[in-house]
């Protein structure tokens, strides 16, 4: 059975291929590349080579990329030459996931909401979508956007989508981050995934303000739901789940992974 794992379960820096090892090593078929994901590093051919090397040895494809909203390189940025060396930043993950033989990129929007800039940022970012449409669309390489934690989030999806077709701007559904809205996003994330779910960030949490990123089912996301919104939406059925887990809360990894594995298959059927 398919199934993706993101590849930070312990960190999103440093070398990532012992964790590749392992995910490999415990039966998972792909990966959802999500080392640094909130950095300005830029990979280059020797990295990207690699990586790619390590993922043959390994028998794993990649499923997506998380892709960056750099710390100096923003494509929200208010500067100009911050926000257009953050496209060169995203539209470097777009030639990652193309030679690694992935679909799509995740990308982020407001990590805190500063109001006095908030309308500047959302034109900003509108701006960089443009910039950015056509390179997708020549790559092959959809663009999603991930629901955070802030209340505004579904605000901004929806402006840009608004704008955009479903072909270059789709959604990433966090499990974990819509379990913790400070409001009932239910519909909200019903409406948006049933039109353009098509990546997956699978984890859960108490519910307590804390993002756990645990494995399904052992916190208090509603599965039920998920998997059904999830089997009625255009998310690629013969596209891997895949699951966005820490093992910052578990004693051991590899029953971590054995776990996350295990419940993986369960929510596959589910959908399926």
């Amino acid at each position: 059975m398919q199934l993706s794992f993101g590849s930070d379960y312990i960190s999103s820096r440093g070398n990532p291929f012992p964790e590749l090892v392992r995910i490999s090593n415990h039966g998972f078929s792909h990966i959802q590349w999500i080392h640094q994901w909130s950095t300005d590093f830029l990979y280059t051919k020797p990295e990207i080579d690699e990586i790619e090397k390590q993922l043959g040895k390994l028998s794993l494809k990649l499923s997506e990329t998380h892709a960056s909203k750099g710390k100096e390189k923003d494509w929200m940025a208010p500067e100009e030459y911050r926000r257009k060396a953050g496209v060169e930043l995203i539209k470097n993950r777009i030639d990652f996931t193309k030679r690694l033989g992935g679909d799509c990129i995740v990308l982020h929007h407001f990590e805190k909401l500063d109001q006095d800039l908030y309308e500047i940022q959302v034109k900003q970012g509108l701006k960089s979508l443009h910039e950015l449409e056509d390179y997708s669309f020549s790559s092959g390489i959809k663009i999603a956007l991930e629901n955070l934690l802030l209340p505004c989030t579904f605000d901004v999806i929806e402006h840009y989508f608004n704008q955009f077709s479903p072909d270059f701007l789709g959604f990433c559904w966090d499990t974990g981050h819509s379990n913790l809205a400070e409001v009932d996003v239910t519909k909200r994330v019903e409406v948006i995934a049933r039109e353009r779910l098509c990546v997956l960030h699978l984890n859960d949490n108490e519910a307590n303000g804390k993002d756990q990123h645990l494995i399904p089912f052992d916190g208090t996301c509603n599965w039920e739901w998920i998997s059904d919104v999830i089997k009625n939406s255009p998310y690629n059925k013969n596209k891997p789940l895949t699951l966005e887990c820490s093992a910052s809360s578990y004693n051991d990894v590899d029953q971590f992974l054995a776990k996350a594995k295990k419940i993986g298959e369960k929510l596959t059927q589910m959908v399926t």
